[in-house]
Order: C-alpha cells, then structure tokens, then sequence
C-alpha cells in the first residue's frame, strides 16, 4: 500500500518533476511507467481492493477477472502481469468458498438463483463431504483453482467441493430449493446471514501469528535457546492430532 500511494505522488507531481534536473527523481522512462501503473490503480485495483466483506469476495474477484481482461486494449502488458497474479489467488472461487457468494447483495438474484441451482447439481451422493475433491494432491492438499474465461459466471464455478463449504459453515441448504426473493423471509437462510456477513476479507490474524513466531524464533540470541524453541513447537505439534497421517492410516486399515 505505501509502494502505491507513492506512485500515485509522484504521478500526479509529473510536472513538477520533469521541472527539476533531468534524473532528480525519476528518468524518462520511469515516469512513463508510474503514470501507467497509476492508471492501472485509479481504474482497476483501486475498485478490486475495496472488498470488506467476504461473501462479496467470489463477485469481486471475478469482476477483477473481467476488468483486467477488458484492460488489454488499454495496457495489455500490465493486464496481463496482473492475470497472471490473480491466477495464483484464486481461493475465493474455489467450491469450498463459493457459498458464501449466495448472501452477497452485489451478486444479482438472477446468479445467486444460478449458482444456487448449480450447487445443488453438484451434490455428492456420500453427503456429508470429509475431504476436498477439487485438490492437488492427496488428503488435505491444496485446492485446484477453477479455469477462468471472459464469459465465466459463478455458477460455472460450482463443484462437489461447495457442500464440503456448507458444512463448514453450518448453513441449511433447505433455502437453496426456494426463490431468492423468499430468501429474505427463510429461517435458514436468516439464520446464518448475519454470521457470514460478519467475516472480513482480511488475514491480520494470521500475518501477525506469523510475525509473532518469526521474531519469537528470531530472538533466539544461542544455538541453545534456539533448540529449546524448537521443542517446545515439536511438543505443541505432538499435542495435535496429524490429520494427514490418521486419514492415511484409515485409508490402509480399508485396504
């Protein structure tokens, strides 16, 4: 965010700028590509990043597909560095998040009704879902994010993977079957409205467990102290159940 809203200066301090001696700041090329990378800021990652809310968080990033494929014919080497981004952060349209997008009031009635259907389409027969389907790799791996288009919808995106989502979540799927207009009057839907709405679309969470651990580690100033911090990891680790290895030892026991 600094990175940007210092490019954004010195675009818009262009004049000024090229005023001083040549180099001062910045060279000829390089206000060139400030001014494009303000561009690209002010009409499309400036809408994209406003996202507060989660269940917004599916339309958005598709929208932010859209947007950057229409940005071609304006900066077609910026758009497609930012696709090629995106393409690595495509958990919000993943199945297991997708659900989310039916109590979004950006998304029209008419895709929530579409997306609604398609989840149901989608169903697995073995309900309740224990593990992911849509996934690298085996047990827990990472999800494999969906194959986008310029004509994709979110109902397209739907898989098995978004029961897997409705558990988690807890949401009563009764809703699903009904019109969205009487969506607004259902329990169910009701029900679990105000709980989804609530969840952010932010990790601060996260990032500061992450730097509370990094400077934990960090702090060690001896070989021993550093070895007493990994035991006691190791031990926390122990405390926890493995999930990979309880469902491998399922997947055997089977066998």
């Amino acid at each position: 965010m600094a990175k940007l809203m210092y490019s954004l200066k010195l675009a818009l301090m262009e004049q000024r700028i090229t005023a001083l001696p040549r180099g001062a700041i910045t060279s000829t090329q390089q206000t060139q590509k400030v001014k494009a990378f303000a561009q690209f800021v002010a009409h499309i990652y400036a809408t994209w990043v406003t996202c507060e809310r989660v269940v917004d968080a599916a339309w958005n990033d598709l929208q932010l597909y859209r947007h950057l494929q229409a940005y071609k014919s304006v900066d077609k080497g910026i758009a497609e560095s930012a696709l090629k981004a995106l393409g690595r952060h495509l958990w919000n349209l993943t199945g297991e998040i997708l659900p989310l997008a039916l109590f979004s009031d950006k998304v029209l009635a008419a895709e929530r009704r579409a997306l609604a259907d398609a989840i149901m389409e989608h169903k697995p027969a073995d309900f309740p879902v224990r593990v992911p389907r849509e996934q690298c790799g085996a047990d827990f791996g990472k999800q494999k994010f969906p194959a986008l288009s310029p004509s994709s919808r979110l109902a397209d995106l739907a898989n098995a993977d978004c029961w897997l989502g409705i558990q988690h979540l807890h949401i009563d799927p009764a809703f699903l079957a009904l019109s969205t207009e009487d969506w607004v009057t259902n329990a169910a839907f009701q029900a679990r409205l105000a709980n989804v709405q609530a969840i952010n679309t932010f990790n601060d969470c996260a990032e500061q467990g992450v730097k509370l651990a990094s400077d934990f580690v960090g702090a060690a100033k001896s070989e021993q102290h550093l070895q007493n911090v990994l035991q006691a990891v190791q031990h926390d680790g122990s405390l926890q159940p493995n999930l990979r290895r309880s469902k491998r030892k399922m997947a055997e026991a089977k066998n």
